[in-house]
């Protein structure tokens, strides 16, 4: 069977149905369109077509099915069983096509308390090493709980096995292997990691923070900043830095336009996808169930990826080139090094993992910024401190926009890795699922959450927390490279000291 494309409109009394049926031979006695309470069923072969609504539907005499030879498509209209009850969600396909048991985290908060206790999946899909993966009391609350949702990493066993032949997982919820390193032989740079496939979770977070020691250029950094501070007017034009930090994109643009315009800018900004993002999510995106243990780490991805999203929008204003999949990558540690843990963890005698010691007493999410504007430091053409939480602002502003928003702007990110023959293999592993689940599980509650947090978080942060290992010297008699641990704020200190006391003869 095929699933057919389609479009819905509503008004007060009806739902609008549009069923494309391209390329077959439109046969009446062939058609069977059923509707049982919140339910539509379109039947005419080979074309399969199931949809579950927000609410409940009736079939009478007023329920019509045209067929439109000139678009190739079947009009059907159905009556609502309330009159004026608006259906929310219509232009979600990802949502309507759902089975039923599948929504299991941002729907059940419209749930009875018995629906709730017979809440269970008939099918559900495990990873290879599962060994029970239903649902925790994380998965069932977290949208329930909203602002006061717990951020901090909790301890648990550490259930995966390795013998130093099998293969790690990775990607959402550990759900792949095997996929990455055939990528690198086409050609993917992205990775950063020497062996993906055998290397764990904490091992990651080890291996990004050397590797982004490593790659941090002292002197173009200073460079950057001098530059930005003390350059003339043509240093500044050839530069650039000036008019990116003036730059705002038009996604967030329309937030803070609507947000100007809103009696009441603490709701949810209205988002009405185009028929270019509707076509994207019915055909383009995984058609899953999604049974996730434990979400935190995918929202934390999300904010990652939002991060990277609004860096590369403001470093080529607005405009995705053939590089902006790279620029996204690298700037995302999820991505580029495979790590959702970012923290790293020691090993206890009873089989549990604890957060290590330097980083026990920052939060996750804390993390998660310094995270983006080291690799923000590190990798684009223009590394400014300032750029860096511009962009951070820009993504409370999409996190504010609620859920909507952030859809938009997961489908701009999905598209642009799809379309790339090489880096598409992060939309296989991690971006369309991620894309997915959001879309029919993702918590309104919890974006608005992690934006407040995540806004608490960036306010914290200053040039003295950001901190690289830098080469100080060499050892004489060695010849190894001796480091320092140097600050933002000491770097610039430094050069700037320099600066000034070059100045002093001209004065």
């Amino acid at each position: 069977m095929i699933t057919p494309r389609f479009s819905i409109t509503q008004d007060g009394e009806f739902i609008f149905l549009k069923i494309f049926i391209s390329n077959i031979r439109f046969n009446a006695k062939g058609l069977e369109i059923v509707t049982q309470e919140n339910m539509v069923v379109f039947h005419l072969a080979p074309y399969y077509l199931r949809l579950r609504f927000p609410h409940e539907l009736v079939d009478d005499e007023r329920s019509t099915a045209q067929y439109d030879s000139k678009d190739e498509c079947i009009n059907v209209k159905i009556g609502k069983l309330n009159k004026d009850k608006y259906f929310e969600d219509l232009d979600l396909p990802t949502k309507l096509l759902a089975r039923q048991g599948d929504l299991v985290g941002a729907d059940a908060l419209t749930e009875t308390p018995d629906e709730k206790k017979n809440h269970k999946p008939l099918i559900q899909e495990i990873s290879g090493d599962d060994t029970n993966n239903t649902p925790s009391e994380d998965v069932k609350t977290i949208g329930q709980m909203g602002e006061g949702f717990n951020w901090e990493i909790e301890q648990k066993m550490d259930s995966t096995l390795d013998d130093g032949l099998l293969k790690t997982k990775y990607g959402f919820d550990n759900l792949y292997d095997t996929v990455i390193s055939i990528s690198i032989s086409n050609g993917n740079d992205i990775n950063e990691l020497d062996d993906p496939e055998h290397t764990k979770a904490n091992d990651r977070v080890i291996e990004r923070l050397r590797k982004e020691s490593l790659k941090f250029d002292p002197e173009y950094y200073v460079s950057e900043h001098m530059t930005n501070k003390y350059g003339n007017e043509e240093d500044l034009e050839i530069n650039g830095i000036k008019e990116l930090l003036k730059y705002t994109p038009s996604i967030v643009k329309q937030y803070l336009q609507w947000y100007k315009d809103s009696p009441n800018p603490n709701l949810v900004m209205p988002v009405e996808f185009t028929d270019k993002e509707q076509k994207q999510m019915q055909d383009n995106l995984p058609k899953k169930t999604y049974l996730v243990e434990d979400v935190k780490p995918l929202y934390i991805t999300i904010l990652n990826i939002l991060f990277s999203y609004m860096f590369e929008l403001i470093e080529n204003e607005g405009t995705h080139t053939t590089e902006s999949a790279w620029t996204m990558g690298k700037l995302c540690p999820q991505i580029s090094f495979l790590d959702q843990q970012l923290k790293q963890t020691s090993e206890l005698q009873n089989g549990l993992k604890e957060i290590s010691d330097e980083s026990k007493d920052v939060s996750i999410i804390k993390l998660a910024v310094i995270t983006g504007i080291r690799r923000a430091l590190s990798y684009p053409l223009h590394r400014n401190y300032d750029l860096a939480m511009k962009a951070w602002t820009f993504v409370y502003y999409i996190l504010r926009g609620g859920k909507r928003l952030v859809i938009r702007a997961l489908l701009d990110i999905h598209e642009t890795f799809r379309f790339h023959d090489v880096y598409y293999v992060y939309e296989k592993v991690l971006l369309g699922d991620l894309t997915s689940w959001f879309i029919s599980q993702g918590s309104e509650n919890v974006i608005r959450s992690l934006a407040l947090e995540m806004r608490k978080e960036q306010d914290s942060v200053n040039r003295q927390d950001i901190e690289f290992e830098c080469i100080a010297s060499f050892n004489e008699q060695t010849g190894e490279p001796e480091w320092e641990t140097l600050s933002l704020r000491e770097m610039e200190i430094l050069a700037e000291s320099e600066y000034q006391q070059q100045q002093q003869p001209q004065q």
